[in-house]
């Protein structure tokens, strides 16, 4: 189950980050100004969020398999509108409904692991996800813009069609057909409305989310900034920018290791409050460094290391304070992280964006609002000692 939850982890991802090298291609062709071929990247994301708040009681009612065919026919449909788009109507009808299948191969990847494994067997298959997560998030921009140095980027979604085709036959195959769960009451949208709300309302709930939603933010407004900016200031063709991305890509990888090693001798706010400076330190590469291409992958590395850092965190927090609503938490920290960073994203890259420096208050900003996450989670002292119990009587 563990190579099925891998596989359908990448199908969100390549869809998400393979168009990001020929997103000026895309603008060109398309008559697209800069703006609105950004928006057809977070629209991506939002009808991802959308789709992803019913599709989790969904899977509960009717199962893994025939969630995920739908959801994969979906996203297959999507692919090929946008392989076949002539126009930005056409691109922008395929990345909706890429949006709204990909909920299913995303979320199923994480739950299908929970209903086989438990105790260690899951917290290592967990690891063994975030390794691959990083890892694709690392290739995929590199990949697409290699083909795109020899094929045009039709032919990036036609791949990418192509791939999903083989991940359903996959998944029918292996993913389970029945549904162990009774969850009809959670498919009506005042209840998961009620349920929601309650969470919002919990303070604690905020902080941990935003250990998820700020680096995501910084990410997303990067994305968007950088394909645009360093191409046309370095003259990178798309295999080059695909290549150079590759490298603060690879601090997924490193915070993650880092953070697995940290955690086998400091406890929660230590290990948390370690990886903050990174926030700031990126900041400082935009605001008082040269704008040169090895400072912009340096700041935008440190930022990923935080990113690949804090992944396997929150949701630990999570599990911490919230081990009766885990899953609908997850669930709406996902889709806030989606639909409304992704409005953000955008709306900073339109309205704020226009030089680097304006990265770095972009950025101390999100360091602020960490800070106060902080001091909401770890200000007092029986915080640190609960945290500190917990990590020692999982070494025990």
């Amino acid at each position: 189950m563990l190579i099925i939850a891998m596989l359908l982890l990448s199908c969100s991802q390549l869809a998400s980050q393979i168009f990001f090298p020929v997103l000026p291609h895309i603008a060109a062709d398309l008559e697209m100004s800069q703006g609105l071929s950004q928006m057809m990247i977070t629209g991506y994301f939002i009808c991802l969020g959308l789709s992803q708040l019913m599709v989790g009681p969904l899977r509960d009612k009717y199962g893994d398999r025939q969630v995920f065919l739908a959801g994969q026919t979906v996203f297959v449909v999507g692919s090929i509108c946008c392989a076949l788009a002539t126009s930005t109507e056409w691109f922008a009808l395929g990345r909706l409904f890429q949006g709204l299948g990909a909920a299913a191969p995303l979320l199923i990847s994480r739950t299908i692991l929970g209903a086989v494994y438990r105790g260690a067997q899951l917290r290592e298959a967990l690891g063994s996800l975030a390794m691959v997560a990083s890892c694709v998030a690392i290739v995929a921009p590199w990949f697409g813009g290699v083909l795109a140095s020899w094929a045009d980027w039709q032919f990036l979604a036609w791949m990418l069609s192509a791939y999903l085709i083989i991940v359903a036959f996959i998944g029918y195959w292996l993913l389970p057909s029945g549904s162990s769960l009774s969850a009809t009451g959670s498919l009506y949208p005042h209840h998961l409305f009620r349920q929601y709300q309650t969470l919002f309302s919990a303070p604690k709930f905020v902080a941990i989310a935003l250990f998820k939603w700020t680096p995501t933010f910084i990410y997303m407004t990067t994305q968007l900034y950088f394909p645009f900016v360093l191409q046309r200031q370095f003259a990178l063709s798309e295999a080059q920018f695909g290549s150079v991305m590759m490298l603060p890509m690879a601090g997924l990888l490193l915070g993650s290791l880092l953070s697995s090693k940290l955690h086998r001798h400091l406890n929660m706010a230590w290990v948390t409050g370690l990886f903050w400076p990174l926030l700031v330190l990126s900041g400082v590469c935009y605001m008082f460094m040269p704008f040169t291409l090895l400072n912009a992958l340096l700041a935008y590395g440190l930022v990923m290391i935080m990113f690949g850092g804090y992944f396997a965190i929150y949701i630990q927090m999570l599990s911490e304070y919230f081990p009766e609503q885990a899953g609908s938490a997850n669930a709406l920290i996902g889709a806030c992280e989606l639909l409304l960073f992704s409005l953000l994203a955008v709306a900073c890259n339109s309205y704020f964006i226009d030089k680097p420096s304006d990265m770095a208050w972009v950025t101390w900003f999100m360091a602020m609002l960490l800070g106060w996450a902080w001091m909401t989670l770890f200000s007092n002292k029986r915080s640190w000692n609960r945290f500190l119990l917990a990590r020692r009587v999982r070494n025990i």
